[in-house]
């Protein structure tokens, strides 16, 4: 009786080994969905720093895999907040698209995600960080100017008139408001 258990335990062993070693094998597709990066002169396709507020240019170029393309999506995460740029419904059987846009005005980390999805369900994702840094140029410039204002008895002038900068005293001020004609002095 043993015997007879080990030689049933034998055979589905073998057997189950000639199963598991003749399973069909996965073929790949000859086509298969893929999204790349333009690399040509003046176009954003690894990671980088710019100043902020700076112009970015992405080119994206898309091949099917077995079906034909059709939607685009283009997610900026930046400061912990995800903004949908683009999310566009098309169908093609290849995809070249250039997206301007400008980096942003606070300084750090943002993340661009460019999706292509076919009408098969297949997806394929990009993605590449653009730091954004302060420069001296970017940031704007004010001039000031000291205008010195005294009391209302004082000989400096204590009267500020706004579109021309002029300072004069009570006086003057109170003959300009008496004329018809008011001009500062």
């Amino acid at each position: 009786m043993k015997k007879l258990i080990y030689l049933f335990l034998s055979i589905i062993l073998v057997g189950a080994t000639y199963m598991i070693s003749c399973s069909k094998s996965s073929s790949t597709p000859a086509n298969v969905l893929s999204i790349r990066f333009n690399t040509a002169s003046g176009y954003i396709s690894a990671d980088k720093s710019v100043p902020a507020f700076s112009p970015l240019l992405f080119g994206i170029i898309a091949t099917p895999g077995d079906g034909k393309l059709n939607r685009f999506f283009v997610q900026r995460t930046a400061n912990g907040k995800t903004s949908t740029v683009i999310d566009s419904s098309f169908s093609a059987s290849s995809f070249n698209y250039d997206l301007h846009s400008y980096a942003s005005g606070m300084i750090g980390t943002e993340v661009w995600a460019f999706t292509i999805f076919d009408n098969t369900g297949g997806s394929a994702i990009i993605k590449l960080t653009i730091t954004t840094t302060a420069t001296l140029s970017n940031r704007p410039t004010y001039n000031y100017s000291t205008k010195v204002h005294g009391a209302q008895t004082s000989k400096i002038g204590s009267h500020f008139v706004s579109f021309n900068g002029t300072v004069f005293s009570l006086a003057i001020a109170k003959i300009n408001s008496s004329t018809k004609n008011q001009q500062p002095c």
